[in-house]
Order: structure tokens, then sequence, then C-alpha cells
């Protein structure tokens, strides 16, 4: 099988400065067990193969000579020359990628990338003929490459596949209102002559009843024309096209695609607009919906209202608040993701019922919908994904400890439900990517985590607000992007920690951890605030961090004293008269916010170990902003109220009153102590 590319957290890639590749240059895919290192600030245009200029992408082809061939013959489409292979395309150089979004895009620098389903990354842009995602090089103002779709599963893109033009012809001839894009498609879909015959068949039965049934519909407000009105025709003539598979060419989010083949369209239904009848709407279904998305709000519940749409295999919903859902959900044999996460609906027990009786889901999340007692999964055994943050349970959702190795499952999210009091066994969940038992009550490690038996790829994992007091041993986690271990009462750092383990994120904020190892390098991403170190190594190791990462990686607890006594504590006796009437002269109502953030400085490490140097720099500071002028002191605010780190925020304060007086453009604002005389 193909090796997948990781799923979410940084991705390092190779970007390429042209298509063509000398012969001494590795082009295998990267190895997406291997995390690469971080070249920050790469300019992606000024990446150029070592070998030389790039050339025309085609130049090292060798094609055959044309031969005529009496034959069905299949081809790209759009374009019917034979496509550029999509290795070319494959990113080069290493660079650091965020986290695809909901349509599986990484942007980056103004650019964006997929994640393909073979392996590897590339580079895409919006082909501006036909609005579909192509591959394309760093130096092209438009994408050369293959037609990109992606796969509703595995959330990976595939190259789209060619289809036969005799049977676009056919599938033209039944249906001449379709494009060459959406003719394609439906080959696309049907694949076979047998199969596309059939389905051209049904359509042309079944397409006057569901004419006539529509028209009812909207000639009912024929004679009061409104906005409502409007909105049937609108709703009518859509239902139609999409009974034809007959999608939208210029919105590439309404298709939906697996394996690079066409499996259906997406669907956005107002339920407000929706008619309610004892009788269905329409009789005969609408087998190219496969996602669904319900909005608006529902007085009463429509009869059969799913029975329209028997292919759906994702239903959402989204936006107004909503009473319940439609009928007949437990009916849908082919639904595999469902998310109702919308906190404006409001399930019943009926529907959570409906929602047991669809044993094949491979997503459910029903975060922020209050389920209690007795909710089960037992008879959900193809489940890949499981969210059911702040439900209110009091227990394990049924079966998910008693059979044996939920292999398949790859997100348990169980946040916000403190009442569970118990940590799920992951024994057996090999395939477990994401785990997030964030304030459940639980207080020991869940079983099987880090052992030989429990989840070797684990990527996210977050126990905080949790009264563990152990924290778990990282070893063997090479794929751990995200800890959360925040407020869980641990007084040491997790084994296992390394420059690469956890490679994002690490957050021990507000635990009772007193000092830092040596062995741990701090970074950015992590988080230790609120824990009480008083280890002077540790404090000045954390004040380098953050001039390297520009990043508070940890803070104190802030002074209750607001007065001048918090700067006093060395300032020699004679001088404090004097630095006393400047703090009252400035500690004004109208700067107030200032003063705030001055105070804000004694949860800053150089407030521990370096606090005689911190109260000269801050009163060399209240003494330069005496003598500046109005607009000088606005830019002074400004910088205060936008930095969010003390430290940095006085480092900042610093350089603009430099700026602002040449005469210091090299000089300390304050003065330094004097370096003992050694002897």
């Amino acid at each position: 099988m193909p090796v997948k590319p990781p799923r979410g957290g940084n991705t390092h890639v190779d970007v390429p400065g042209g298509p063509s590749r000398p012969g001494d240059v590795d082009t295998s895919l990267p190895d997406p067990s291997i995390r690469r290192g971080v070249d920050l600030g790469l300019a992606l245009d000024d990446l150029q193969l070592r070998a030389g200029p790039s050339r025309d992408t085609h130049a090292d082809v060798v094609r055959p000579e044309p031969t005529v061939l009496v034959q069905r013959t299949a081809v790209d489409i759009p374009h019917p020359a034979a496509a550029p292979l999509l290795e070319n395309y494959l990113i080069g150089a290493r660079i650091t990628l965020p986290d695809a979004d909901s349509r599986g895009l990484r942007a980056f620098n103004k650019r964006t990338y997929v994640d393909l389903s073979e392996g590897g990354t590339v580079l895409v842009a919006m082909d501006p003929v036909n609005a579909t995602y192509r591959a394309r090089l760093p130096n092209e103002r438009h994408p050369s490459g293959p037609e990109l779709v992606r796969d509703i599963d595995s959330g990976l893109w595939h190259p789209r596949e060619g289809v036969d033009l005799t049977l676009r012809a056919q599938v033209k001839k039944s249906l001449p209102e379709l494009s060459d894009r959406q003719a394609d498609d439906f080959v696309s879909r049907f694949g076979d002559k047998e199969t596309l015959e059939n389905e051209l068949k049904r359509i042309q039965l079944g397409l006057p009843q569901l004419e006539r049934e529509l028209s009812t519909w909207t000639n009912a407000l024929k004679d009061s024309p409104g906005a409502e009105y409007a909105s049937r025709l609108s709703l009518s003539a859509k239902l139609i096209q999409l009974y034809k598979w007959q999608g939208d060419d210029l919105d590439p989010w309404g298709r939906v695609y697996r394996g690079g083949r066409m499996a259906g369209f997406r669907l956005d239904i107002n339920l407000s607009e929706w008619p309610m009848q004892r009788a269905p709407l329409f009789s005969t279904p609408i087998n190219s919906v496969v996602s669904l998305t319900l909005r608006g709000s529902l007085s009463q519940t429509p009869k059969d209202f799913f029975a329209g749409f028997p292919s759906l295999g994702t239903l959402r919903t989204s936006g107004q608040m909503m009473y319940g859902l439609p009928d007949g959900v437990g009916r849908l044999t082919e639904l595999r993701v469902v998310d109702l996460s919308n906190p404006l609906l409001h399930l019943s027990l009926v529907d959570i019922e409906q929602l047991k009786q669809l044993p094949r889901l491979r997503e459910l999340n029903l975060e922020g919908h209050p389920l209690g007692y007795g909710f089960s999964i037992r008879d959900m055994t193809e489940l890949r994904v499981l969210k059911l943050g702040n439900t209110s349970l009091v227990d394990l959702p049924g079966g998910l400890n008693e059979l044996a190795g939920w292999s398949r499952l790859q997100v348990l999210d169980l946040q916000r439900n403190p009442f569970i009091g118990r940590a799920p066994d992951v024994t057996g969940m090999s395939e477990l990517r994401v785990l997030n038992l964030t304030q459940t009550g639980i207080s020991q490690i869940p079983g099987g985590l880090g052992t030989g038996n429990g989840p070797k790829g684990l990527e996210i994992l977050k126990l905080g607000e949790n009264s563990l007091f152990d924290a778990p041993s990282l070893e063997g986690m090479s794929k751990l992007r995200e800890l959360d271990l925040s407020s869980t009462d641990i007084d040491k750092f997790p084994d296992g920690i390394t420059s690469e383990i956890p490679a994002t994120v690490l957050n021990l904020a507000n635990n009772r951890i007193r000092s830092i190892p040596e062995s741990v390098e701090l970074r950015a991403g992590f988080n230790l605030t609120g824990n009480p170190i008083t280890d002077p190594a540790s404090l000045r190791r954390l004040i380098f961090a953050r001039r390297q990462t520009g990043t508070d990686i940890w803070l104190g607890v802030e002074s209750v004293d607001a007065s001048a006594d918090l700067w006093l504590r060395h300032v020699p006796h004679a001088q404090a008269p004097e630095k006393l009437a400047l703090w009252d002269r400035l500690n004004t109502f109208s700067e107030s916010s200032l003063f705030s953030r001055i105070r804000n400085l004694s949860r800053t490490p150089e407030f521990f170990v370096e606090r005689q140097l911190l109260e000269r720099r801050v009163w060399a500071f209240l003494e330069s902003f005496e003598k500046a002028g109005a607009v000088e002191r606005s830019r002074l605010r400004d910088v205060a109220r936008k930095e969010t780190s003390p430290g940095k925020m006085l480092e900042r304060l610093e350089e603009e009153i430099k700026a602002l007086d040449p005469g210091r453009q090299n000089q300390p604002l304050h003065y330094l102590p004097k370096r003992p005389r050694l002897d």
C-alpha cells in the first residue's frame, strides 16, 4: 500500500526550482516516518536546483511515435494533451508547513500546498479557466500540472482520473445540457457502459415526475411572488440539476471524490424553507447528493425527509437554531460521517436512538449535546473518529472498554466531561493519533499508553486539568506533536522529551515544577507558566529562551504591590524621594494602563534573578517617558498596550526611546552596575 504523509502538524517538504532533475538528485518520495528539520526563513521563489536553471516540464520525457488505434481512448480532462508527470511537481527543499485546513489545504507564504495520497506534497493553484486545483511549479503564474481532487475519506489528494470519450458522448446525447466537465463527472462516477446506461434510463424515467412535484410546490406561491417564491424556484432548479448529476463547474468544493473518482455532490439546505407536510416533498430520490449540510430552524419534523437522499455518506448541521433532526436518519445505510457539533442544535432522545442504528459510522461528532447516562457505541465497530466533548457523560461510552481492540479508532475526544472519572484503556488502539481526555476527572494515566500494545503513532495527547500527579513517559512516541499536561499536579518533566518530541507543543502550565532539567532544550511551543520555578539557572535559561524564540515560556505570579515600593528595593536611600516624586507625577488615571503593564514585569524571570538591573531599567524608562512629548508618549503607550510579553514589552519600549532620542543610539537607558573586581 502507498505510504501516506503525516496527517497533521508541521510537515517538512522539499521545494524544487523547476521540473527537471539531474540524475544524481534523489527523487524518491519523502519518508513520513522521519521528522525532518526546520529551515526557517526559506523563500520559495529563491529556491533553484543546483544542477542549473529549470527547463520545460516535458523536455526530458521521451514519447513514443503516435499510433492510431481503433478503440476507446482515455484522456485526462479537460486538457487533451498527455498530462505532465505529477512527480515533477513534488516539493524538493525543506520547509515547515502548518496544519491543513478543513479543505485539506496548507497555506504558507501566500502559497497553497496539498498532501498526496501516494506520499509527498505539491504546490497547487486554482486553474482560472475551470476553477479546479492543479499542481504548479514555484515559478509558474498559472498551474501546468495534473488536476488534483481531494478524497472525502482520507482528506488526501489524488490526480483526477481520465474518462472514455465515447462514454462522454453517450452521456451528452442523453443529457445535452451537461458541459464536458459535468459529463466527465458522470462517466467517472459510473465507470462501465452498462452501469452508466442504467443510470441514464433511471434519470429519463424519473425526471418528469420530479419536475411535476417540484412545480406543484413552487406554483403554490405563484400568485404571491416574493422572497419565498424565488427561494423555492432556486431550490427546485438546484434539485433538478443534481438529479441529472449536473454540478456547478465553478464550484470545486461542491463535488465529492473518492480515490480520484467522482462520488457525488454536496448540498446545503435551509430547513426553514422546506415544506412541512405529511407526504414527502418528492418521491423521486436524488442519488447524487452524498454530503448534506442542514441549517435553519424547524418548527416540526418533515415526514421521511431523508428518503429523498438515500446515498448520503456525510451529514452535518450548521448555523441557526434547530430543534431535532428530520425523520429517517436511522435508515441512511450509507451514512459514514455525522457531525452534529452545531451548538444551536437541540437533539432529542429519539434523535440519539436513531444514531445508534448506524453501525457503519466512521466519524461521529456530538460535541456539546447532553448525553448523560447510557450512551453506547457498542455496535459502531467501524468508528475512526469519536468526538463527545462536553456532553455531560458520567461514564465512558458503552462498549469502549469492552470490545477487544478498537484498532481502527484514530481520534478519541472526551474532553470537558468531568464526571467520567476513569480513563479508557487504549491497549490495542494501534491507529490512535489523537487522544483528548482534558478535564474528565481521571486520576490515572490511560491503560496501555506508552506500552508495546498501545498506540504507536500518537500525534496529540491531551490529559490536562486532571489530578494525575504522575506524568506519562514519552518513550516510543516518536510522532508526538502536541502534549498537554497542564494543571495535572506533576512536579517534574515527563521522561522522553527530546529536541523533537513533542514536535510543536508542550504545555506543562500550572503544575508544581521547580526546575528545568539541563537535558531539556527550551524552544517555541513550550508553556511552563504558573510553575513555582525558583532555580536561578532555570530562570536564566528562560530569559535566554524568550530572546531566542520571541515568546514567554514561563511567567510567574504578578505581584499584588501596585506602589512604587515594588521598584525601590535596590534604589539608594538618597535617591528614593526623587523616584517617589517621579512615580507620583506619572501615576495618574490617564496612565493607569501603562502602570499596570509595568507591574506585569514582576512576572518575568528577570524580576527574580536580575531584579536590581530590572529596577534600573524601569526607572530609566519612566524618566524618559516624562521627558517625551505628546506624540512620543502616545507611541510608547501603544507599544505597551499591544505587546503581550512583559519582557519583550520593556525591550521594545527601550528601543522606541532610543529611536526617538538620537543621542542615546549607542547608550543604554540605565547605568549598568559595576562588575566586581577579580583579584
